[in-house]
């Protein structure tokens, strides 16, 4: 090899050296759903996550294994729960946190505060805030979470199948729609959902009306009287209260002449699948349908 060729040979592969320090320098650069900047050097290996939602996206992109620490109501997948548990919600607790060693906590705008993220920043731990009402957010959170993960092609390959899943249902779904009446807390504190929440967007993928779609807020308070007043079709609790549930509101007094109770139209979400704003509103959207179609369970309407 001549001098020349050697030398050629050694400038180049300074050039691809310090490409590659460059590229390394970069690291990842997310914008959270608060418009928070967060940089990191390299992908997030040490995760704890508080929100349940947060944590399906994760285990749905392949990133199970990165998380080290999960909030109280993070159950599922069933593997999950052996992973440490820390206090969430307005009572964070912190020093659980630290002590698990994360690079990144995942948390819900609902449950964060400004006072906890400085705590947990001041100790050198990145937080990423997620924000989800509608379906679009869901999206937007599962970018977010698989950029801060590395795992781009893998985020966007779920959000194309719920997508898909979604065409499927909305192409079956015609007709006159019936009214359905979504319970996410039962008396004396009743809350439902309204036109801006992904609830009543897949209602509206199964082709029912949710009988508060003229309420824009997400979720909302409302009374036994107007749930009487509007008569739903169809009930869908999201209390996860079981058989308990189910019989409870059959029960209900004053509701004995809605049409979803005197025809015993009442479906309980045992597996949470609606409640949560994750990969798994495809399976929600799936069951809603069946429901209201008088399909069995596991059946998929095809295409």
């Amino acid at each position: 090899m001549s001098r020349k060729t050697v030398s050629l040979f050694l400038a180049l592969l300074m050039i691809f050296s310090m490409a590659s320090s460059l590229a390394e320098g970069a690291g990842i650069t997310v914008t959270d759903m608060f418009g928070r900047e967060i940089t990191l050097s390299e992908p997030a290996t040490r995760i704890v996550v508080l929100q349940p939602s947060d944590c399906e996206i994760l285990c749905a992109i392949g990133c199970e294994d990165a998380i080290v620490g999960r909030g109280q109501y993070v159950d599922y997948p069933e593997s999950i729960l052996k992973v440490p548990v820390v206090q969430s919600g307005p009572e964070t607790n912190v020093e659980e946190i630290l002590a698990l060693q994360p690079h990144v906590v995942l948390m819900n705008s609902m449950s964060q505060s400004e006072d906890m993220v400085k705590q947990l920043e001041d100790n050198g731990v990145k937080v990423v805030v997620s924000n989800t009402t509608d379906i679009a957010s869901v999206y937007t959170a599962i970018t977010l979470i698989g950029k801060l993960m590395g795992k781009d092609a893998e985020a966007e390959a779920v959000i194309t199948d719920m997508k898909t899943t979604f065409d499927e249902i909305r192409a079956k779904a015609e007709g006159e729609p019936k009214k359905v009446y979504f319970e996410i807390s039962p008396p004396p504190y009743l809350f439902t959902a309204g036109s801006s929440s992904y609830m009543n967007e897949l209602a509206e993928i199964c082709g029912v009306k949710n009988i508060f779609d003229d309420q824009e807020d997400a979720w909302l308070m409302i009374s036994e009287e107007q749930v009487i007043e509007r008569n739903p079709d169809y009930i869908v609790l999201i209390t996860n209260m079981g058989s308990a549930g189910v019989d409870e509101i059959l029960s209900r007094a004053g509701w004995g002449e809605i049409t979803a109770i005197k025809e015993r139209k009442v479906f309980n979400d045992e597996d949470s699948c609606m409640a949560r704003p994750s990969p798994r509103l495809k399976e929600a959207a799936i069951v809603l349908y069946n429901f209201v179609h008088d399909l069995a369970t596991e059946e998929k309407p095809a295409a």
